[in-house]
């Protein structure tokens, strides 16, 4: 063996994995405002459950916390409120009792499940927020600026633009909204619309003047991209070019002006240059001193240009009264907003953290230890359409809050996040809707299709959402549940029904058999490194490929039948029940309750299911216990 070359055993593999000293894992905060959606399950709530316990399996249960909770405040949970004609604290409080129940349902293991205004979680809430907002506007990273927003004169509230609905100036298609069209794209002033109108009371909005804070981000651009390509590796595709490709700082000028930068393009920074819309050029830069050189010599060489900076600088506040309160003594004229939706979102998960603690009777401040330590992690999932928030602004708000904002976290600062985003799940190949009738929830799948709680699971993890939109195909989901039932049933209950028939119930002694050895070796190897990158789909079918070596010995060694070689069959069975179990402990995390039975079946200890037992053998002279039944059997179509 090379002396370079890593071991190549399953234990070796192990212990090569970098273990974090403690995890926390989130999922996409659902709006209280509705049923938890079949896209909310695929995009955020399943993907960060099979991760949290894969975690647990790896350093111990008591090391991660799964917190998630409702995002309550601002004007979407109000207006649905408004128009349910409840109070909003009621009508949250019933939203967040139906989803929580769904969750329950598909064997989502959160620790804590909170919602932004529970009596739990405010003051803790209140108290990060205002604290982070108290640390930015110390460091010169929050400006107040007066803009012109609508205001609704018949309910006395400013209106977000989705509120606001009119004729579209450019295409004259009704229903567009105040700041653009659906029907033609255009975007436009909201002054520009026609007939505008409120979508809360039908009134004729006016445009009144308001002031609100605003985040500087673009100050903490460096920052941002040297922790953006860091996780180059880690990180889906998806999410790294979108942030990647937005924090880059770019410049533009004029098409006109192409072969004058032609001609001193060698003498510029490393850049990267390309067309842009208005028939410009647009030169993407590595960084911020690299921009400002380039445009002094672009401005040298007498070309004007544009810095494209939109994406650094937003709103923060809001004319809502349902909200965190802004910290008065800052600016005593901000006392009637409250902190925009996003970054209250954002900062969420911290007090939900802290809630779960408590509710372990830890004291909340050892948060601490997971937020704020270099050798924890954080792994956050959510819709790819929301990965801007959660690296940018979210990175801002953690970066701009230290007490040098130039340089990456140090101990006791909070540690920049790991972000899995999944693009939208279709049904039935078009895009969920709620009025063309396209459309599951959560219940809906469980009650009117029957459906496993295990076997929606499977499929979900088995979809392609990382990378690309991804199809919920009823006729596929039906085939993929004819896959568990027949070929993965078998597998499992194979084994099992020899054991008990043949061998006394007994694990009979036997050699492990080489084939099994190389493969369950790639597999683990497969197993821990997609793990870690969240790369549910093609795992999964690499399982199932492992599953099928015990239907082949199966056919080839016949351990259920008497009269072939018994030293042959008790290979082959001591050899199954080796695959067995390392297959129960790598899709415990996909199909929780399933595994669950088949770990009772094999009459193993929970604390069996634990990465470190992947490639122990179960041991010869092991009583089996009676066989449960694992996924649901699924009528053959054929037969009605």
């Amino acid at each position: 063996m090379s002396g370079n070359r890593p071991e190549q055993t399953i234990e070796a593999v192990l212990g090569r994995i970098k273990k974090p000293s403690r995890v926390v894992v989130t999922a996409g905060m659902p709006y209280a405002n509705g049923p938890l959606h079949l896209g909310h399950l695929a995009g955020a709530q399943i993907p960060a459950d099979i991760c949290a316990r894969y975690h647990k399996m790896l350093i111990g249960s008591d090391k991660v916390l799964f917190v998630c909770g409702t995002d309550d405040h601002g004007s979407t949970s109000e207006v649905a409120a408004l128009k349910a004609g409840k109070s909003i604290q009621d009508f949250i409080q019933d939203i967040h009792k139906l989803q929580r129940t769904t969750m329950e349902r598909y064997g989502i293991n959160l620790d804590n499940y909170s919602g932004t205004s529970t009596p739990e979680t405010f003051e803790l809430h209140k108290n990060n927020c205002q604290d982070i907002l108290r640390q930015l506007h110390q460091n010169g990273l929050i400006s107040k600026r007066t803009s012109k927003q609508w205001y609704d004169p018949k309910v006395e509230r400013f209106l977000p633009d989705r509120y606001v609905n009119g004729t579209c100036p450019s295409c004259e298609a009704e229903k567009a909204y105040s700041d653009q069209c659906d029907t033609c794209g255009a975007e436009y002033a909201p002054d520009a619309l026609l007939n505008p109108k409120s979508t809360i009371s039908d009134a004729t909005p006016e445009l009144r003047e308001t002031d609100h804070w605003w985040l500087d981000m673009w100050s903490l651009t460096d920052p941002l991209i040297e922790w953006i390509e860091s996780r180059k590796k880690l990180w889906r595709k998806g999410v790294y070019n979108e942030v990647i490709n937005t924090v880059l700082p770019v410049c533009s000028f004029t098409k006109e002006r192409e072969e004058d930068y032609k001609a001193i393009k060698s003498d510029l920074p490393k850049h990267k240059a390309r067309y842009a819309p208005g028939k410009r050029v647009a030169l993407q830069f590595m960084n911020l001193k690299e921009l400002k050189a380039g445009r002094q010599s672009l401005t040298d060489a007498g070309i004007e240009t544009e810095l494209k900076d939109g994406w650094a600088y937003r709103s923060i506040t809001r004319d809502v009264s349902w909200g965190i309160p802004l910290p008065t003594e800052l600016d005593p004229e901000m006392a009637d907003k409250t902190l925009y939706v996003w970054p209250d979102s954002l900062i969420a998960p911290i007090a939900f953290t802290q809630v779960a603690l408590k509710n372990k009777g830890l004291s909340p401040d050892s948060y601490k230890d997971y937020w704020t330590a270099p050798d924890s992690r954080v792994f956050q999932f959510l819709g790819q359409d929301n990965v801007f928030f959660y690296v940018l602004m979210q990175g801002a708000l953690w970066l701009g809050s230290q007490k040098e904002t130039n340089r990456q976290p140090v101990e006791g600062e909070k540690q920049l996040t790991d972000i899995f985003g999944c693009f939208h799940l279709q049904i039935n190949g078009e895009k969920m809707s709620k009025s063309t009738g396209n459309f599951f929830t959560g219940d809906q799948l469980l009650d009117e299709m029957a459906a496993d709680p295990d076997q929606v699971r499977y499929y979900l993890a088995l979809l392609s959402l990382p990378e690309k939109r991804s199809n919920f195909d009823v006729d596929h989901f039906a085939e993929r549940n004819r896959f568990l039932a027949g070929p993965m049933n078998a597998a499992f209950e194979k084994p099992l029904s020899a054991c008990l028939k043949k061998f006394g119930g007994i694990v009979p002694e036997g050699k492990l058999l080489e084939k099994a050895q190389k493969e369950t070796y790639k597999i683990v190897q497969k197993y821990v490194r997609q793990m870690e990158r969240a790369e549910y789909s093609t795992l999964l079918y690499a399982i199932e490929n492992y599953v099928r070596q015990i239907n082949s010995l199966f056919a080839q060694h016949k351990p259920h039948d008497d009269r072939f070689p018994e030293e042959q069959r008790a290979d082959a069975l001591y050899t199954c029940f080796y695959i067995l179990k390392n297959i129960m402990i790598m899709l415990h995390p996909f199909a929780p309750a399933t595994m669950d039975r088949l770990r009772k079946s094999m009459n193993l200890p929970e604390d069996v299911l634990s990465v470190d037992e992947l490639g122990k053998p179960v041991a010869a002279g092991h009583k089996v216990s009676e066989m449960l039944e694992f996924f649901p059997k699924v009528e053959d179509e054929e037969a009605k």
